[in-house]
């Protein structure tokens, strides 16, 4: 095979893993999308995530409930001034239910305006709900590494024309393998994503130069897997290391 036959075959195939991994992405966000409207609706509101295509439609409220104020700091002198019933829905299917309220406190002349939310119920109830966002990148790594090693390519591959296989025997790879090789392009992005949640939850607050360094560290994680399919080689470096390679189904 020529130099300039391998560099066709390698540019061919970049563009196809690459509008493969896009598309496997795309079907993703449909499913979660799918899934926070189904789970939302069996559960009563206790299991939400975030779905895409969303609005949101709030509503002034006459009143305020106490129990919204229960467990609130409120800062001295601070008083409710208004509130507002908003929920949100993709396509019509409601997926979170919430209330938002504005306090102001008067400091001298200066007026403070402060705001907060809480998740309710549809009795308009605070209430804890289980957040599920976390979990979908996981959950796509996991099912993107069960596609190719039950069927030996993801749905994005397949449309794609291409499969994974083992690089010695041309058979699939076995799912410890898939899993390492999805953890690598994808693992980045996972922690990308799930990090604020963390921070958020756990009320973790960062000095701004950890923040910057954090920032860098994730950026780099999330490019490194790019940088290693741009590589002028047919089998990206991650596919060397687990012993796989992409191929034309």
């Amino acid at each position: 095979m020529t130099d300039g036959t391998e560099g066709d075959r390698t540019r061919d195939l970049f563009w196809r893993r690459l509008a493969a991994g896009a598309l496997d992405i795309l079907l993703l966000a449909a499913a979660a999308s799918l899934a926070a409207v189904l789970l939302y609706a069996v559960s009563d509101g206790k299991l939400r995530s975030t779905a895409f295509l969303k609005t949101t439609h709030c509503q002034a409220l006459p009143g305020i409930s106490y129990k919204v104020l229960q467990g609130i700091p409120i800062p001295p002198g601070a008083r409710p001034v208004a509130a507002q019933a908003c929920t949100i829905d993709m396509l019509g299917f409601e997926t979170s239910r919430y209330m938002a309220v504005r306090l102001q406190a008067q400091e001298g002349e200066v007026v403070r305006s402060l705001a907060f939310s809480r998740p309710v119920d549809a009795k308009g109830l605070p209430m804890t709900p289980v957040i599920l966002d976390w979990a979908y990148p996981f959950a796509f790594i996991l099912v993107m590494s069960l596609f190719e090693t039950g069927f030996g390519a993801t749905l994005g591959k397949r449309a794609l024309g291409l499969k994974l296989v083992d690089a010695q025997t041309r058979g699939r790879l076995g799912l410890a393998r898939a899993l390492t090789r999805n953890l690598v392009i994808y693992g980045g992005a996972a922690v990308v994503l799930v990090a604020p949640l963390v921070i958020a939850l756990l009320r973790i607050r960062l000095p701004p130069m950890a923040y910057y360094l954090a920032v860098g560290v994730l950026g780099l994680l999330v490019l490194a897997p790019f940088a290693m399919l741009a590589e002028a080689n047919s089998r990206a470096r991650y596919d060397r290391w687990v012993g796989a390679e992409v191929v034309r189904a």
